[in-house]
């Protein structure tokens, strides 16, 4: 790797059999040049979760993201199809769409800086003036296309034009998923519980994807959650994981008489930076974004979907649980791990593994770094 990049880390392996790999390097948690990398190499390459269609139900209705530091936005056309752009004027890059979400004021999305606008398949139409500039071209400028894919009614973008279908990688968990809550295309946007937080998006990664230290640091989630039943499985990008849930714990009150399938509880993840959660009891279906902002923070954003978009009375404890119990307790741990990552003692650490795929297994984790090395791994041994 050329020390213009990541000057601190030197070239390393990593072992894809988990029971006797080492971690990522200490320093790919806080490395400005490693990060550099993993924006080229990954966030512009992969897929990612930025919402659900029932959130721009209308002709003219947006949203808009951030792919790290790529702005995007995301239209619903008066046809009824959903388009994606870059978010960057062509004249001097000023934000097309600065809110997060909104609805267009005309047919026209309009820059607010110089008043450029481009229709809903991305041509130029109108840029004042423009007659009076020498060789200026309306018709060859258009807005650069952001590929779109949409599950069970949740909306993807990649930056990458020839990504391969993410619904070709992941349809087993799609289809286990609509299994447990049918109708998703009909949900709506109930809750949001949003932590900015001072971590690398992998050590974010690391907590959600492991139950280890569930017991140690998550008193309420594992008197919720019954650690005998919970199972670990990973397979290409995506990995589950959970366990069945007991209906008197110290979480959240559930519903008593259902069934096992009903009680649940379910880690759906998608690389490379978003999970799906259901917590049984409710219909209700939480996206958990765990998204890179910069080298050492993360905004994490957990949105709970619903069939009418309102919270009853167990979803709402749900909500109340995770934004005043089981998200700060992550939110500690992984600023405590960041902060350690820094100690000249550490530098990469084992993988806890169990064959049997039970709580305690790091398989999901290893999972996550070895997709994180594949996608370097040329930089790496450049």
């Amino acid at each position: 790797m050329s020390s213009t990049f990541a000057p601190s880390i030197p070239r390393f392996d990593f072992d894809d059999n988990p029971e006797t790999a080492s971690t990522l390097p200490a320093a790919t948690y806080f490395d400005p040049g490693w990060f550099e990398l993993e924006k080229q190499h990954i966030f512009r390459r992969s897929w990612r979760y930025v919402g659900h269609v029932n959130q721009i139900p209308r002709g003219g209705d947006y949203l808009t993201d951030f792919i790290v530091d790529q702005p995007v936005l995301v239209l619903r056309c008066r046809d009824g199809s959903i388009r994606a752009y870059h978010n960057a004027c062509k004249h001097r890059a000023h934000l097309l769409l600065t809110e997060a979400r909104g609805s267009l004021k005309s047919k026209l999305i309009t820059c607010p800086y110089h008043a450029w606008a481009y229709d809903e398949a991305g041509s130029l139409q109108a840029a004042p003036h423009c007659e009076s500039i020498r060789g200026f071209e309306r018709l060859q400028i258009a807005l650069d296309p952001v590929k779109v894919e949409i599950i069970l009614g949740f909306i993807f973008v990649t930056a990458d034009p020839a990504a391969d279908s993410l619904l070709a990688q992941i349809e087993p968990g799609v289809e286990r998923l609509a299994r447990h809550l049918p109708g998703l295309e009909q949900y709506r946007l109930a809750d949001t519980v949003t932590f900015d937080i001072a971590a690398n998006w992998k050590n974010v990664g690391d907590n959600l994807l492991e139950c280890y230290h569930c017991h140690p640091a998550h008193r309420a989630f594992v008197d919720l959650v019954d650690m005998d039943t919970y199972v670990v499985e990973t397979t290409g990008i995506w990995s589950w994981q959970g366990g069945i849930c007991r209906a008197q714990n110290s979480a959240y009150a559930l519903p008593e008489g259902l069934s096992d399938f009903e009680r649940e509880f379910v880690t759906f993840y998608i690389w490379p930076d978003v999970a799906f959660t259901l917590f049984p009891g409710s219909r209700a279906i939480a996206s958990f974004v765990f998204g890179a902002t910069a080298a050492e923070t993360t905004r994490q954003v957990f949105s709970i979907y619903t069939p009418d978009g309102e919270l009853d009375a167990v979803t709402a404890d749900i909500c109340k649980y995770f934004r005043e119990v089981l998200g700060p307790e992550d939110v500690s741990l992984v600023e405590n791990v960041q902060k350690g990552l820094h100690s000249m003692s550490y530098s990469r650490g084992r993988f806890f593994v169990d064959p049997e795929r039970s709580y305690f297994s790091e398989h999901a984790v290893h999972q996550l770094h070895r997709l994180v090395y594949q996608h370097l791994q040329a930089s790496i041994h450049a």
